[in-house]
């Protein structure tokens, strides 16, 4: 997985905050939950297409997302 590193952003007691993978672990976050709201709405309605991509889609995107957050960390925890 590429680091996107737009560079430090600043230090917080001795851990250094980078900007680019938080932002990209927030996005992919935001869409993991986006998705499970898709996927609550599809349910409601008994659409069983957008259940399936609703899950597919929570369970790609959350799953990223957590790799990236535990990953890199967030903030980065190694040096």
């Amino acid at each position: 997985m590429p680091f996107i590193n737009t560079g430090e952003l600043f230090d917080l007691f001795g851990t250094k905050i980078h900007i680019g993978v938080n932002i990209f672990a927030l996005l992919m976050l935001a869409v993991a939950v986006f998705a499970v709201s898709g996927l609550i709405g599809a349910i409601k309605q008994k659409n069983l297409l957008g259940m399936l991509f609703g899950l597919i889609a929570a369970l790609a995107f959350g799953f990223f997302a957590l790799a990236t957050i535990f990953t890199y960390g967030y903030p980065i925890l190694h040096h």
